[in-house]
């Protein structure tokens, strides 16, 4: 039943009235809150609480799915080069971390390494196919000096197992890797001013890049309209 405000207000109107004139009857009170009144107060704010709930779960509802939206469309491949290259740049981090270099009883754990540089391997070939599918003269840049290095490191990498082809990918031969020299494995990747920081820095610029673009150009590959409109304002 949906509660009519006038007779609210009627109700409450009453009881003030009765009270200023020293007439009130507890009695009366308990009747009335048992009664049709009580029943219509009840009703009213019951209604109201119920639109206000029905009114967040439909908020809630419309940012998930505005959420959602928004994860899934990537018609540039800027968002997901984006992704690409935080793990690269996380992943030579990993292997410029001195405990990955520790040895124990004389020996370190080259199964560790040669896990660590393995997914080294992925991430960089990740990158090397995403930004192939993306239009951004920048990330362009940005990978060619990335493969330059590699190209400049291309026989020590090759010393520990790892081939680039001519798509620019990475391949590991992890026979090779587990059975290569210690030393020659961390000279590539422990340390300041090693191919792999080298590497960890230029992912970073790719992600720093394909940010700014997926920020200029909409998921539908426009330009955004609130820059369109201060572009528009200048010309």
């Amino acid at each position: 039943m949906k509660a009519d405000n006038s007779n609210v207000s009627a109700l409450f109107s009453s009881l003030n009235a009765n009270n200023s004139a020293g007439s009130f009857n507890f009695a009366d009170y308990a009747a009335i809150k048992n009664g049709s009144y009580g029943k219509l107060v009840k009703a009213y704010y019951s209604e109201g609480k119920s639109v206000s709930d029905q009114a967040a779960k439909t908020s809630t509802a419309a940012s998930k799915t505005k959420k959602k939206a928004a994860d899934e469309v990537d018609t540039t491949g800027l968002n997901q080069l984006k992704k690409d290259a935080d793990k690269l740049k996380t992943s030579a981090e990993s292997l410029n971390n001195k405990e990955l270099w520790e040895k124990k009883d004389g020996k370190a754990d080259m199964t560790k390494i040669g896990n660590a540089v393995k997914d080294f391997a992925a991430n960089y070939n990740s990158v090397i196919d995403q930004a192939s599918k993306v239009s951004s003269k920048e990330v362009a840049q940005d990978v060619k000096f990335m493969t330059g290095m590699t190209d400049t490191f291309s026989k020590v990498l090759g010393k520990i197992g790892i081939t680039v082809g001519t798509d620019g990918k990475m391949s590991v031969d992890e026979e090779a890797l587990n059975k290569a020299d210690f030393a020659t494995v961390k000279s590539l990747f422990s340390g300041n001013a090693t191919y792999g920081s080298q590497i960890a820095d230029k992912a970073n610029s790719i992600k720093s890049d394909a940010d700014m673009g997926s920020s200029f150009y909409g998921s539908d590959a426009s330009v955004s309209s609130a820059l369109a409109s201060v572009y528009n304002q200048l010309i």
